[in-house]
């Protein structure tokens, strides 16, 4: 569990109080897709960032120090076209010197916000059953685990489904 001192809420503020979370524009691509190779390298950031940008501009955020503009953060989100009451949270990520001071939940906070405005009634999402930073983030945030797809990628790589209700 973590806990916070009052040197370390302190800091969080001074942190948060420099982020600014807003929507993705199109000159934030390069940036992203840097960020995104370092984060998570191979997963095809580059392609997604194009197709989110098309489909679903309104649920795709960054992160950005409010001094220098850097992109900390950034997170997609969806929604269902079978099912319009249900969102998915594409992907999420948070440069390292970013994480566990709140800028993931802020984003996450906003996705889910803007969803609701499109009549979204819960989001799901999936996560690789290892990734425990990952887990733990969800499950702070509301999340459930509702089961586990033994080959979810291919060829056979499992994933988790989770769940929240908005």
């Amino acid at each position: 569990m973590w806990i916070y001192s009052t040197h370390h809420t302190s800091i969080y503020y001074k942190i948060m109080e420099q982020i600014r979370v807003r929507n993705y524009t199109t000159a934030d691509y390069a940036d992203i897709c840097r960020l995104d190779a370092y984060l998570f390298e191979g997963m095809g950031g580059h392609v997604l960032f194009r197709h989110i940008e098309e489909l679903f501009p309104g649920l795709f955020f960054v992160a950005e120090d409010a001094r220098t503009h850097e992109i900390v953060g950034y997170i997609l989100g969806g929604i269902h076209l079978d099912d319009p009451n249900t969102g998915k949270l594409i992907r999420i990520g948070v440069k390292s010197e970013f994480q566990r001071i709140e800028v993931g939940t802020e984003l996450a906070t906003i996705l889910f916000a803007e969803m609701r405005k499109h009549g979204v009634k819960k989001v799901h999402l999936t996560v690789s059953e290892t990734n425990a930073a990952a887990l733990s983030f969800y499950r702070k945030n509301g999340f459930e685990i509702q089961k586990r797809v033994e080959k979810y990628f291919y060829p056979d790589i499992p994933r988790l489904v989770l769940e929240k209700n908005l």
